[in-house]
């Protein structure tokens, strides 16, 4: 018998789309650094729980949430970051949100959502505690610097298959978080971060960055893969047809042995990205080759080091792919590539 079309309830369509806005804890972490730095934090801070579910909490020194803001705060596509289509143009540069989803999705998907927020010149700060519709439930009064703590209880609590895989990858994802707060470090050298995992057995997943004033892309460099491979890698920029590119690169003889196994760092207009897909993944490939091609020993470097960070013109690509937002297509992908390559056949 055919089957009759139906309207999807609310609750079905917000429950899919949360699950594809926010596919694992990573992607949590993600979403809440984006706003933390889209509110102009010089501190974030990461805890997590050791099952990478229970807790996850990101706390920032921003300039919190105003107060006739806070209604709106987990509402689906409700956003400050465009008012248009149009201006998704000219988003890329300015700001690493603007779907509007990610708190929504965060309270559809947990089994309890708390958000502490503090504006400058509040005397304290409120606490919303959120229902999973994004609606304020309840509100107080509490103890809070300016800046904003979103603490996410039971991630995945609506969705227990997807509980009972991720809790079996939980080591996985931890070591993604990790490595995500580490490209944000490289792709934002001045702002301090601190990675800590709730109830672990040692420190080994723990990770700070405390940059010094005006610390840069070198001084990043040494925290997240240390002396001895930045030791072997060497600054270039590039000026060309729009694109201002700075890379920190492994030099021609590097020691390959320093340089394996710590991948690559790829940002586009100071936004940690994927190299899996595309365009992007192509820059790497194109690395690997001249790196390869100067270098003998590099051969036996598997997944060696970069960084590069890649500042571009207005308009010169569309983030609105997916929801996480790491992806993109370039408006000339071969005019990016070429110059990508001018770089680094320079360097090479």
């Amino acid at each position: 018998m055919k089957a009759s079309i139906y309207a999807l309830p609310p609750t079905t369509i917000r429950q899919i789309g949360s699950s594809q806005a926010l596919a694992d804890p990573s992607s949590v972490v993600k979403e809440l650094i984006d706003n933390a730095i889209d509110a102009r934090a010089t501190s974030i801070f990461i805890e997590i729980s050791i099952n990478s579910l229970d807790v996850i909490q990101v706390r920032d020194n921003g300039h919190g949430v105003a107060p006739e803001d806070r209604a709106m705060l987990c509402r689906r596509h409700h956003t400050s970051k465009i008012r248009n289509f149009e201006d998704l143009k000219e988003i890329g540069g300015k700001s690493l949100g603007f779907r509007g989803e990610a708190l929504a999705s965060v309270a559809e998907m947990s089994g309890d959502l708390r958000i502490f927020t503090r504006v400058e010149g509040e005397p304290v700060a409120v606490l919303l505690k959120i229902e999973k519709t994004g609606d304020i439930r309840d509100q107080e009064h509490v103890s809070h610097p300016v800046g904003t703590t979103v603490r996410v209880i039971d991630f995945f609590n609506s969705l227990p298959v997807r509980k009972q895989a991720a809790l079996k990858h939980s080591s996985k994802y931890l070591a993604n978080i990790k490595r995500l707060v580490q490209a944000y470090a490289f792709a934002r050298p001045t702002v301090r971060f601190s990675l800590r995992i709730l109830k672990a057995k040692n420190d080994k997943g723990n990770w700070t960055y405390a940059p010094k004033p005006g610390a840069t892309v070198a001084d990043a460099a040494l925290s997240i893969v240390g002396r001895e491979c930045a030791s072997q890698c060497e600054w270039s920029v590039l000026d060309s047809n729009g694109f201002n590119i700075e890379a920190f690169l492994p030099k021609p003889d590097a020691d390959s042995s320093k340089i394996a196994n710590l991948g690559q760092f790829l940002s586009i207009d100071s936004r940690p990205v994927s190299t899996t897909r595309g365009t992007l993944k192509a820059m790497i490939k194109t690395f690997i080759q001249k790196l390869r091609t100067s270098n003998s020993g590099s051969d036996r470097a598997k997944d060696p080091f970069m960084h590069m960070n890649i500042l571009c013109p207005p308009d010169s690509y569309d983030l609105n792919i997916e929801p996480a937002k790491d992806n993109m297509l370039f408006i000339n992908s071969e005019l990016v590539l070429r110059v990508v390559e001018e770089l680094l056949s320079t360097f090479y």
